[in-house]
């Protein structure tokens, strides 16, 4: 009786949630940024939820003042404050680490520590489904050929894998994965991203993808979206829970539909814009 309403609620979310983002997709600009920041919002504190079970303090005031600062840089130009100023960081670094001092919490080297990866790991790098999106002209098709990608990937690691699959890859972490469910996600995307080459879905870049291109696609969406999902499995077996947050019902949290992208996202900027050219 519990797993067919949490099946239920979790084709209810499908239903309604895919349509609606891959919309928001479409729409861009204030839309999709906004989207992407409430997505950050929530994945922090979710992480800081975690966190207190082991009496962990991250510092959530000025986390959430740094994720502000940079949503409105993307509406407003503040030469002083991007997300690309390494001085901006370490203004921020300073802040954490003197804040602390003054907090008389528990663990201040795990609190300030914890505080940093969480602004790298889900600010900084979620950030980047953004910048994606704003690659002119190009922005729109490049987010949905990453969402497609890494939803496929974990359909099909899923489907073949419970279907298939035996020997686990990483048992310790992850007991449910096993090595077919990874080649079959691997391969799926492979394949996906082959039919959108020679579907001429690309043609309307100003880009000549290659099988190369194609190549690297795999291994960013097939691959390092998988080692994403591990990552955030990983942090969940230190705190001893399943799911980071029940907001998404059937799905968990937030930051277990987003750990995936958390990786693939900054992976697909640069080799977009150092690669193949093509940036904001």
């Amino acid at each position: 009786m519990i797993d067919d309403k949490k099946n239920n609620s979790r084709t209810l979310i499908n239903l309604i949630g895919i349509p609606l983002l891959l919309g928001i997709i479409y729409l861009g600009e204030i839309y999709f940024t906004t989207l992407i920041f409430i997505s950050i919002f929530i994945s922090t504190m979710e992480f800081n939820e975690m966190c207190k079970k082991k009496n962990i303090n991250i510092q959530l005031m000025w986390i959430y003042l740094f994720y502000t600062l940079i949503f409105i840089t993307h509406f407003i130009s503040f030469e002083i404050i991007r997300v690309e100023n390494i001085e901006l960081l370490c203004i921020l670094l300073i802040v954490i680490c003197l804040s602390e001092v003054f907090r008389f919490k528990p663990k201040p080297l795990e609190n300030i520590g914890s505080s940093i990866f969480i602004i790298i790991w889900v600010g900084l790098f979620l950030n980047y489904i953004v910048l994606i999106r704003l690659i002119p002209d190009h922005g729109m098709i490049l987010t949905l050929v990453m969402f497609l990608s890494v939803w496929l990937c974990d359909t099909a690691a899923f489907f073949f894998g419970s279907k298939f699959g035996v020997k686990k890859i990483l048992p310790t972490i992850s007991p449910k994965k096993t090595w077919v469910g990874t080649v079959s996600g691997f391969i799926s995307v492979l394949i996906f991203n082959f039919i959108l080459l020679k579907s001429n879905i690309f043609m309307h870049l100003n880009y000549n993808f290659t099988i190369s291109d194609v190549f690297i696609f795999g291994l960013i969406f097939g691959v390092i979206g998988q080692i994403g999902d591990f990552v955030e499995s990983m942090i969940k077996r230190q705190f001893n829970i399943k799911d980071s947050g029940t907001l998404l019902r059937g799905h968990g949290g937030f930051l277990d539909r987003m750990d995936s992208l958390i990786l693939v996202a900054p992976c697909y900027y640069l080799y977009l814009q150092f690669v193949m050219g093509l940036n904001g």
